[in-house]
């Protein structure tokens, strides 16, 4: 597996290993959009609206980045087009990542309480500094081509 790709393997499954911690509790057995949004959205619509809404808040905010996380996703999802099975073996991976943190959080709910309030503080903080929050080199990482 070349360096690239182990990045975007690592860096998922850090945010979803770090994700599953900090939404344990707030998402625990209730479908979000990403389960399957056609469906989720016309089940709810009133949140699916929200959600939107909040999106295009954001991207009003930082257009540059929304731009950046619309061609990363188109990005993603090229390469899940051209190599399904890998794809569906990291959800799948993802899946039971987060199933691993929900029993864990089941086990001991005050130490998932604690992260998920560090969690919120983080953001928080993110939303006040995005510059603080993001890694170095990591706008030019989606624009440079890894090195084989």
């Amino acid at each position: 597996m070349n360096t690239h790709m182990r990045s975007l393997v690592l860096i998922s499954a850090f945010l979803g290993l770090f994700a599953g911690v900090a939404l344990a509790d707030d998402n625990a057995g209730k479908p979000g959009p990403g389960q399957n949004r056609g469906q989720w959205c016309a089940d709810n619509p009133q949140k699916c609206q929200e959600i939107k809404t909040r999106m295009q808040e954001k991207c009003a905010q930082d257009p540059k980045r929304c731009e950046e996380m619309k061609a990363r996703a188109a990005e993603l999802k090229a390469k899940c087009d051209a190599n399904p099975e890998e794809c569906q073996k990291k959800r799948e991976q993802m899946k039971s990542r987060r199933a691993e943190m929900r029993a864990r959080c089941e086990a001991n709910p005050e130490e998932c309480k604690a992260k998920r309030e560090e969690m919120r503080e983080h953001r928080k903080q993110c939303r006040e500094n995005p510059d603080s929050c993001r890694r170095p080199g990591r706008d030019k990482a989606s624009t440079e081509k890894p090195s084989t």
